[in-house]
């Protein structure tokens, strides 16, 4: 019950931020106005995330200043640096190539600090890489009403359900003030999207999000924790790389605009948005709960990756059946 005012509270916080954001947001004219790549039909506000971030921010600040300065410092500059540069992305568009640069630089503050300069070269370089191709699947994958604020809801939650008997305390309040704050925003989001997060918001919250599984995986007592705490982001990075492949396949350019996500894919098909984050939310909580009873149980790890991939793999073949069915079929 202590643990749930955290996140309630986070939540009450969230929501009533995003109610100035939004004012703001009008009177900047931040609007994503949709073209045929979106996935949307309506004008809606690009930017609502900053609320949340601004709460992540916060937690940081209290939580894990007084306990790692170092690691707080790495944070709350990353934080600073992305939701610039993703403000000035949203606003103005930036190089992709300036885009990577901070993301890299930011990454690779926050793992020398969460895994020391002892620590293997091999394991920071793969760290860092993993950081910043999850801030940017997180980022591409913000394109339909609820998908990427409730899976960022779930993923902590489940970071924490897996950490709260294995390790310190400041990680878990993080996680759920960063799951509180995200599910104040969800309303705002799903099942009608009043406003995105924008790449103000998830930039820095994918991040932060990465930063958080890292820190639990190096600072869990249980030191294969790491293993089953890294399925939790599978979803981002099989269907992102997936899609990734697809896309070098054809030649496209990757910083250009697409709808060939899977979810996308469903989206073309027919399905609603609410709908579509509805399957992706509720296979999240079956692997997540896979993850929860194979930690308990004490059984192999490598048989709760091949469950998870099992799950997302046949999520995304049946998506691609459903889509070429409906191309088909707009074909007759």
């Amino acid at each position: 019950m202590t643990w749930a005012i955290f996140f309630v509270g986070a939540a009450i916080l969230g929501w009533a931020l995003c109610h100035p954001v939004s004012a703001l947001l009008r009177r900047w004219k931040c609007w994503d106005r949709p073209n045929y790549r979106s996935s949307h039909t309506e004008p809606t506000l690009r930017g609502g995330g900053f609320a949340t971030v601004l709460l992540v921010a916060g937690a940081v600040a209290a939580w894990v200043w007084p306990v790692d300065r170092l690691l707080a410092q790495a944070w709350l500059g990353g934080l600073a640096l992305l939701g610039f540069i993703s403000w000035r992305d949203d606003r103005h568009g930036v190089p992709a190539g300036v885009r990577m640069c901070i993301q890299t630089l930011v990454a690779v503050g926050v793992v020398l600090a969460i895994t020391g300069r002892a620590a293997p070269v091999g394991l920071i370089l793969f760290s860092v890489f993993a950081l910043v191709a999850f801030m940017n699947f997180v980022n591409f994958m913000d394109g339909i009403n609820g998908l990427v604020s409730g899976q960022l809801i779930l993923l902590p939650l489940g970071a924490a359900l897996l950490f709260g008997v294995a390790g310190d305390v400041t990680p878990l309040l993080i996680a759920l003030v960063m799951a509180g704050a995200l599910a104040g925003f969800l309303p705002f989001n799903f099942p009608r999207a009043r406003m995105f997060l924008g790449d103000v918001g998830s930039v820095p919250l994918g991040f932060s999000c990465g930063v958080l599984l890292l820190w639990m995986a190096v600072t869990a007592v249980d030191s294969v924790l790491y293993k089953t705490l890294a399925v939790l982001p599978f979803y981002f990075f099989l269907e992102g790389s997936l899609t990734v492949i697809r896309r070098l396949k054809r030649g496209e350019n990757l910083s250009h605009a697409h709808r060939e996500h899977f979810y996308q894919r469903l989206v073309r098909s027919g399905w609603s948005h609410s709908r579509t984050s509805g399957w992706v939310w509720a296979l999240q909580i079956a692997v997540t709960a896979l993850a929860c009873w194979q930690w308990r149980a004490g059984w192999r790890v490598e048989f709760l990756w091949a469950a998870a991939g099992l799950v997302w793999g046949g999520f995304f073949a049946y998506a691609e059946t459903v889509f070429r069915h409906s191309r088909e079929e707009g074909e007759k």
